[in-house]
């Protein structure tokens, strides 16, 4: 009895495991964007190469748009000009709203999600991502803030359990709640 046990057991945590990263790879499929172009961008500005930056911003420029039409007004025109202009200390504080946009985007797809908490739980842990690369241009109290709210989205996804064991029910209403302090935060920056 104890071996046919094991063998279920064994094909539970299969099924589990595989349906798992299925959902994640169909949530996180491909490279981030808006993290590579940040990277490549800062460094093109380090070493004063601002037509490298130009052409980067260029290659990025339907993300940036995107991000703009959907999060954060400003941001597409604002990253433009301040290559254009050469004002490192402006293309810094565009590329940070760009990764504030991205928070945006996966909170966001997290509540359209809600229902399917693997997929939920992926845009979490990606706007999670966005939130740690943005953290160090954030003041004390608003990173703390910040913070605390991811983490109140991420308790309000609730969690299926395994077969029901430590199941734990979605809180729409507190990530909705959750999810404003996020926006607002954002578009303060």
């Amino acid at each position: 009895m104890k071996f046919i046990y094991k063998i279920i057991l064994l094909l539970v945590i299969t099924i589990t495991s595989s349906s798992n990263l299925h959902a994640y790879s169909y949530a996180a499929a491909g490279k981030e964007p808006t993290i590579d172009a940040k990277e490549l961008i800062i460094k093109a500005i380090n070493i004063n190469d601002f037509e490298l930056a130009k052409n980067i911003f260029e290659k990025h420029k339907k993300n940036y748009k995107y991000l703009n039409d959907k999060f954060i007004k400003n941001l597409y025109i604002g990253l433009e000009t301040s290559i254009n202009t050469k004002d490192k200390k402006q293309i810094v504080k565009y590329l940070e709203l760009s990764l504030g946009a991205e928070l945006q985007r996966r909170i966001e797809g997290g509540l359209s999600n809600i229902k399917t908490f693997n997929i939920a739980k992926v845009m979490l842990v990606k706007a999670n991502k966005f939130y740690k690369l943005l953290s160090s241009s954030l003041d004390v109290n608003t990173d703390k803030k910040l913070k605390i709210a991811l983490k109140e989205c991420m308790m309000a996804i609730g969690n299926p359990g395994l077969f029901g064991v430590g199941a734990k029910p979605i809180n729409k209403k507190n990530y909705k709640k959750n999810q404003k302090i996020i926006i607002d935060i954002i578009q303060t920056l």
